[in-house]
């Protein structure tokens, strides 16, 4: 064969080669899967829809059970897991509506938030492909649709808990979290910063799932509810926001008046309307399906019947699934003013939402989906159903809201407490907005908004350290009116007689302790855990800083020989009765539950288990973040770990090296931080369609 023929043999070769090579890359794309130290992983990917499919795989390794769970809760089959106990929880989703409107809506999604709705559920199945063996007992077959409809039960908390409370039911959810937000030219560094820190429920569809992800031109860091593929609270490289309850009134009730002779029938103006009935079938495991009637009248779901009178639930989420668009929009945000667009769509939840970004700029808006409601109705408590008089008039625009932008005080938090008291200073024309927009009226504030407007008042030149210390402050707001207290109740009365069961030795050692402390709920404090204690007993006596010496004193008694008692000690450190618990171990953490309803900034509600306090909400995911143009850089921890594997290392890790000891890992969310912090890669070749 002559040189020729063989150069065009070969250039034939190389084009086959060449050709069934792009044939392949053409049918796959890389995503690469990094995970740091910590277990939290890094995805890589070419498009959006791309790290999609790689968070739902990396989420799948990590909460596979959860995510099934969520779905099941979302769309109200729970009890075919968990039996009759879950029947009532998975009725209220049925009359959400999660289901039926999302099948029915899924199509209106814009095609990018769609796309990566069924690559995320394409990684978990890709996940189930790897692992037959790990497919869990509450496995469904998942559809694109459940993921708005879970995005929905969670937002439905809030309007749902309005409507509980002017139906005056007890089966509310209560939340709280922290947020506050600093411009340049206070921090030492010249450059924004913002926390993110939402007080949840540490179990169920509120645990969430940290991650970063780099793909498409969009870098992100912060968490998504399992089962989700959109950031819930965190940032990307431009901006990031943070959001605590608290806004405007969004749900009402209307009284509908039924026909005596056919209670199908309310009446409407002058004549009557027929309520539209759904049967529900309930399926249960190890039991008969459960079959109940779902009433609507035009105004929404009737809740609850009392004689002639049906109460109907009137909220204008009922009707949405855009939530997950507008997170797309949010997280996809290069700054404010896209920022400002997403938060129009008026698709979240009533929330202080909190912004900060690379401009410096820290912005506030206090969100939510309102109604434009008549004059003439007092919409705090069950309004008329049989006049059109009564009906909604719109939604307000965001412009309608209570909103800041750069304050003149260089800062502002919210910490569940009204928009007026975010900062000393704010010049925020407060009452001008109606009461339904505003949620409370002037001068509602808690110990943590107390605390946080303190310190971050003290510091005019705020460093990161200076702020991981502010995020996790544990000390009593107010305890030392109480050390006053205590110590004109000794002077006055002395400490010679026994008081709530305690002797005179051990009542003098308790109030010599009391005295000395530092205020801070030190996990290692022995004052700490006396002041939880008697701060417990004076709430359940009703007692003021005013009260009685006696009572002062008999309720310092009563700590005492509690902690006697269970301990055979009352000389016990904090750490020994406040604890975080996941499986069989737990640790002891500092911040919580001050006693009497407050709480630290470092806020963790607690129930007593035998002789521990243990935590079961509060500081669920926190996340500190410092806005440099190019070089944004973030802090974070979780009470518990990334996996929910307890052979895993990743199950408990951040509970025993984080969170109890209290400090913050830095999330590496630049690539070139993450090199050297690298514990495995993982390239998954995800089949284009």
């Amino acid at each position: 064969m002559n040189s020729r023929k063989a150069s065009v043999l070969i250039s034939i070769v190389f084009w086959i080669v060449a050709t069934i090579a792009s044939g392949l890359a053409s049918e796959t794309t890389d995503v690469t899967i990094k995970r740091d130290v910590w277990g939290v992983p890094h995805i890589f990917a070419a498009t959006l829809a791309d790290g999609a499919y790689g968070l739902g795989y990396a989420q799948a390794e990590d909460r596979l059970e959860q995510i099934f769970s969520n779905y099941r809760e979302a769309i109200g089959r729970t009890a075919e897991v968990n039996g009759a106990k879950s029947v009532e929880q998975d009725f209220k989703q049925r009359l959400a509506g999660h289901e039926a409107v999302c099948r029915k809506r899924y199509p209106e999604l814009p095609a990018e938030v769609r796309a990566m709705c069924e690559a995320f559920q394409d990684g978990v199945r890709a996940f189930l492909a790897e692992h037959p063996e790990k497919r869990p007992a509450n496995a469904l077959e998942m559809e694109p649709w459940m993921v708005p409809a879970l995005n929905r039960l969670i937002i439905f908390n809030w309007p749902m808990g309005a409507a509980n409370r002017k139906l005056a039911l007890r089966n509310e959810w209560h939340f709280f979290s922290n947020q506050w937000a600093v411009r340049p030219e206070r921090t030492a560094d010249g450059a924004a910063l913002l926390l993110i820190d939402p007080h949840v429920h540490l179990e169920g569809a509120f645990r969430f799932h940290e991650f970063r992800m780099h793909a498409g031109g969009c870098d992100l860091s912060g968490f998504a509810a399992a089962g989700m593929p959109f950031l819930g609270l965190g940032h990307n490289a431009f901006l990031g926001w943070a959001c605590t309850t608290g806004g405007p009134d969004t749900t009402d009730i209307y009284v509908e008046q039924t026909d005596p002779s056919n209670p199908k029938r309310y009446r409407y103006d002058d004549g009557w309307r027929d309520m539209i009935s759904e049967t529900v079938t309930i399926a249960v495991k190890n039991a008969a399906p459960v079959v109940r009637t779902l009433e609507r009248s035009h105004h929404g779901p009737i809740a609850l019947r009392e004689g002639k009178k049906a109460f109907a639930i009137a909220c204008p989420y009922f009707d949405q699934i855009d939530v997950v668009t507008e997170s797309y929009r949010m997280m996809t945000a290069r700054n404010l003013g896209e920022m400002d667009a997403a938060l129009a769509m008026n698709q979240l939840m009533e929330q202080n939402v909190m912004c900060a970004d690379v401009e410096g700029n820290i912005r506030y808006v206090r969100t939510g989906r309102v109604p434009i409601r008549p004059p003439g109705f007092d919409f705090n408590r069950p309004v008329p159903g049989d006049t059109s008089k009564s009906e909604w008039l719109g939604i307000h625009p965001m412009k309608d809201l209570v909103q800041v932008l750069n304050p003149p005080t260089g800062y502002m938090q919210n910490c569940n407490i009204g928009p007026d008291m975010m900062a000393r200073g704010l010049g925020l024309d407060f009452m001008k907005y109606p009461l339904y927009i505003r949620g409370v009226g002037p001068g509602a504030i808690n110990s943590r908004g107390r605390r946080a407007v303190e310190l971050l008042e003290a510091h005019s030149k705020l460093t990161v350290e200076d702020a991981m210390a502010i995020a996790l402050d544990a000390h009593a707001d107010r305890c030392e009116s109480w050390q006053k207290a205590l110590r004109n109740a000794a002077e006055k009365e002395g400490l010679d007689k026994s008081r709530g069961g305690a002797d005179p030795a051990a009542l003098h050692k308790a109030v010599e302790t009391l005295l000395a402390w530092n205020g801070v709920m030190d996990h290692e404090s022995v004052g700490a855990t006396l002041y939880r204690g008697w701060r417990q007993f004076i709430g359940d006596h009703k007692l003021r800083p005013d009260s009685s010496a006696k009572a002062l004193l008999d309720a310092l008694g009563e700590t005492v020989a509690w902690l006697k008692k269970n301990y055979g000690t009352s000389e016990v450190t904090y750490g020994q009765v406040n604890r975080i618990r996941r499986g069989d171990r737990s640790w002891p953490f500092s911040g919580g539950d001050s006693g009497g309803g407050d709480m630290t900034l470092r806020a963790m509600a607690s129930t007593l288990d035998g002789k521990v306090f243990y935590g079961h909400s509060g500081q669920n995911w926190t996340q500190l973040v410092q806005f440099r143009r190019g070089a944004v850089r973030s802090w974070s921890a979780t009470p518990f770990g990334e996996s929910d594997d307890p052979a895993s290392p990743h199950y408990a890790d951040q509970a025993e090296k984080l969170f109890s000891p209290g400090k913050l890992k830095p999330t590496w969310f630049l690539p070139a931080e993450l090199e050297g912090n690298i514990e495995s890669t993982k390239v998954l070749r995800r089949p284009q369609k």
